[in-house]
């Protein structure tokens, strides 16, 4: 699904119905998510097929795994911020927010991959290759330890200043709402505010909010859970190894259902994103689109037509004084020859 969700968010940047700004941090997103999928059935697969798995293969594979869950997480946070300084700040948005600058940010949420995979890999060998052992004196009970503790905490902080930049968006839309009501409450066409509802439907917002927050909670609670618990106690993971392995299974699963999630609700919400989907298997003109400027030109062609019908077309009590000036000059001319102009 993320494949052909990449396809079509593609092909309606090149048409240009999209927001490139926005849509290349989607793509990266989801490149994000192909590559987590992948490092997930590879872990699978060697699992499957080997009868008696090397522990530090898999822990290896779920280094891969984890950097690329991160790439994603990178990508949802500057949406976020994007969406709350469009809505903070509309008329510096244009100027700021340019493609260059979107592309530093896919830039470096791979910069951060690299990061943590060559973190969390270069910790893992001084603790597990013999000699580096040797050499540095780590253990699982210290530096491996610590160093997921490090990782688990920025996840938390992460996802946290993501769900914050949600509410603030929200709270700056209710803002703006308020005062557009404001600005129209003493006119009885109240134009604006049905094009601003209609133009920012909190729906979709919570929406994403909800995939976001819901799927990845598993993972931040489980998170959570090991820095309390884990906190007094060096060897809790290793000596309930079995459960805590069954239960990163069960968040790997839904880290992967949010992955298969976001496509397809981006293919319902999204209409731009659906077309192109459609065209791709040779649909098309059967998506009809809720165009949210729709009613604004309704009305306004509506204004515009009774206006100019009031301009041109003359009154019934207009006409009828005119006969009857016409009338009573012509009776005062035929009475008065001297009043005639000629």
């Amino acid at each position: 699904m993320s494949i052909l969700f990449i396809i079509s968010v593609i092909k309606a940047v090149k048409q240009h119905r999209v927001s490139r700004k926005c849509y290349v941090l989607i793509i990266n997103r989801s490149v994000g998510d192909i590559l987590t999928c992948v490092m997930a059935f590879v872990n699978i697969a060697y699992v499957l097929i080997k009868d008696e798995p090397n522990k530090d293969m898999v822990h290896v594979f779920d280094n891969f795994f984890i950097a690329s869950f991160w790439s994603g997480m990178i990508s949802y946070v500057s949406l976020s911020v994007l969406k709350l300084y469009a809505v903070a700040r509309p008329f510096d948005y244009r100027k700021t927010i340019t493609m260059k600058r979107c592309i530093y940010l896919v830039i470096a949420s791979w910069v951060i991959f690299l990061v943590v995979l060559s973190y969390a890999l270069g910790v893992t060998a001084i603790t597990k290759i013999p000699f580096l052992h040797e050499w540095s004196g780590c253990r699982l009970e210290t530096c491996l330890r610590r160093m997921y503790r490090i990782r688990n905490g920025i996840a938390v902080g992460i996802y946290c200043f993501t769900i914050i930049c949600f509410v603030l968006t929200v709270i700056y839309l209710n803002r703006a709402r308020r005062f557009v009501h404001s600005f129209h409450k003493n006119k009885e066409n109240a134009v604006k505010p049905k094009i601003l509802r209609n133009r920012f439907p909190l729906w979709k917002l919570a929406l994403n909010v909800a995939t976001f927050a819901g799927f990845n909670l598993f993972y931040i609670g489980w998170i959570v859970t090991l820095l309390i618990v884990a906190a007094s106690d060096a060897c809790f993971f290793q000596r309930n190894y079995p459960l805590m392995m069954q239960t990163l299974g069960l968040v790997r699963l839904c880290l992967l259902a949010r992955i298969i999630v976001d496509p397809i609700m981006s293919f319902i919400t999204d209409f731009q994103i659906k077309k192109s989907f459609l065209s791709l298997f040779g649909v098309h003109g059967t998506v009809q689109p809720y165009d949210s400027r729709r009613p604004f030109r309704k009305e306004i062609s509506e204004e515009i037509s009774s206006d100019y019908e009031v301009r041109t077309k003359p009154s019934s009590t207009t006409m009828e004084d005119r006969v009857t000036i016409k009338t009573d000059l012509t009776k005062s001319v035929d009475k008065n020859p001297e009043l005639s102009p000629l």
